[in-house]
């Protein structure tokens, strides 16, 4: 039973909308001098940064691992800070170990030439940027169709039997690096507007992961007061009469057993909005029915914009079993390669929990690699999935979706699963959060970067700025990252604070 009550609660100067990256960033730019309430739908803060304790004494992060990039990176900047980021040194698992189907091990030395060949591709590709004779909805996967295979081929005549395995590794892997369901929707002419900053690409956490930024983050909000947790906005409307917005709110009560929501609504004079592309995709329209020029303003952004999704699996082992030096495993699958016989009891599993064959099958050809977290000496291995199979993974328990995974690897490495049990699996399931709806934005064939601009132009219905938009997806140059979240959340924290201090 549903209980919905109506009140006007009070006023506040600003809301802002998530407690995300750039929610947070909105609050400390802010200060505690503004009079900010966040208001987040979930139940803790960080949105898609998300780190939880997997077994005693070690998190993981399900969302967010990595900080991309040093120069000019205030994430980079404030992790520094904070000693929460792994030493390069202290990284000692760093070899790629490449297996094909038919169990053979890629000699490294191909493995370095493969990665320079994609890498030189990849730069040409970006460098198409600015180009405005490449039509946008001229897709990554035709340029890749077009040079990968004969570029290879080029450069390592020998890698005959392998070229089509290591094109779809590739394929593979930049689906997860976009965030996109298929890279025939990846634009090629916007492909190049993301900036690369100087240093490591992807730069690990000690352990603890992004905990530590989170927590400095919040650390920030001067009391529990300023902010709502299991709070949704659920309608904004601007009221000409006082210049002022007032915000319904649906409060979910998860203590109750009855599962109550209470409807409150709030008046405030501006709002940064902060939630993920995902979920405007879906609520955008409902949320600001009433005005009508804030739609025709972003809806078409809104739609024209990339956002899909990509999970990963964590498996926990007691005892490592794949070679010590090695952090990356990767799996080169042969177009007919021959199907992995599993154990009889997950065979018997999938059978009893009646899981489609072909749902097992598209997810075993989206296994690609898996990469250890080097943060911990207890053996853990993470196994990312794009495409399709992020999606039908959602509906699998943890441990059907590990026992697939560790089979499979254990099927490759040609050892006994066995005498190597998982202790524990984890896995994400973004695109099933109804507050998220995916994992982080990308420039879509249908899109450009107009659509970017429109997506973060302020809404200003009597001529000053009162519905702002923030988030990694209004980045210019850094979206689908914490950073690119992060810099957004202060750029319209401080473009409120130039107007509040006039």
């Amino acid at each position: 039973m549903i209980k919905e009550k109506e009140k006007l609660l009070y006023r506040r100067g600003v809301i802002i909308v998530g407690g995300g990256a750039a929610g947070l960033a909105a609050a400390k730019t802010l200060g505690s001098n503004v009079d900010y309430l966040l208001i987040e739908a979930q139940n803790y803060i960080g949105g898609r940064i998300r780190t939880i304790d997997a077994v005693p004494n070690v998190t993981v992060d399900l969302g967010a691992q990595f900080i991309h990039g040093e120069t000019n990176n205030l994430l980079y900047e404030i992790c520094k800070s904070l000693d929460c980021i792994l030493p390069v040194t202290d990284i000692k698992s760093n070899e790629i170990l490449a297996i094909t189907s038919d169990r053979t091990i890629v000699d490294p030395e191909i493995i370095r030439q493969v990665l320079i060949v994609w890498e030189e591709l990849l730069d040409e590709a970006r460098s198409i940027f600015g180009d405005t004779t490449i039509p946008k909805n001229y897709p990554l996967s035709d340029y890749l169709l077009e040079h990968l295979k004969q570029r290879l081929l080029s450069a390592i005549p020998s890698l005959d039997n392998l070229v089509d395995a290591f094109c779809d590794f590739f394929n593979k892997g930049e689906l997860i690096e976009n965030g996109c369901f298929k890279l025939s929707d990846l634009s090629l002419a916007e492909y190049g507007s993301y900036e690369y900053l100087n240093g490591l690409y992807e730069i690990e956490f000690k352990n603890g992961g992004y905990r530590p930024f989170i927590s400095y983050m919040k650390s920030f909000i001067p009391d529990d007061n300023r902010i709502r947790l299991n709070s949704e906005v659920i309608r904004v409307k601007y009221l000409k009469e006082n210049h002022q917005l007032l915000v319904n709110i649906r409060h979910h009560d998860r203590t109750s057993e009855q599962q109550q929501q209470q409807i409150s609504a709030i008046l405030c004079d501006h709002i940064i909005w902060t939630s993920s592309l995902g979920y405007l995709k879906e609520n955008f329209s409902s949320i600001f029915v009433d005005e009508i020029e804030l739609i025709e303003q972003k809806q078409d952004a809104i739609n024209n914009l990339g956002f899909d999704v990509i999970n990963k699996v964590i498996m926990i082992y007691e005892k490592l079993f794949w070679p010590e030096n090695v952090g990356d495993i990767i799996l080169l699958q042969a177009q007919k390669q021959k199907s992995i016989e599993f154990s009889n009891s997950l065979k018997n599993l999938l059978k009893t929990e009646k899981i489609d064959i072909q749902l097992i099958n598209t997810i075993i050809e989206a296994i690609h690699r898996y990469v250890v977290l080097p943060s911990t000496n207890i053996p853990i291995l993470i196994c990312w999935f794009g495409g399709p199979a992020a999606v039908l993974l959602e509906d699998l328990s943890e441990y059907i979706i590990g026992q697939i995974c560790h089979e499979v690897l254990c099927y490759y490495l040609n050892i006994s699963f066995k005498l190597n049990p998982l202790i524990r699996v984890l896995k994400s399931e973004w695109y099933k959060n109804k507050f998220i709806r995916g994992s982080y934005s990308y420039y879509s064939i249908k899109s450009s970067t107009k659509d970017g601009e429109q997506l973060r132009a302020t809404y200003a219905p009597d001529g000053i700025p009162r519905i702002q938009f923030a988030g990694e997806a209004t980045s210019a140059r850094a979206y689908s990252t914490v950073h690119g979240a992060l810099e957004s959340g202060i750029r319209e924290s401080n473009i409120l604070l130039s107007i509040m201090n006039k």
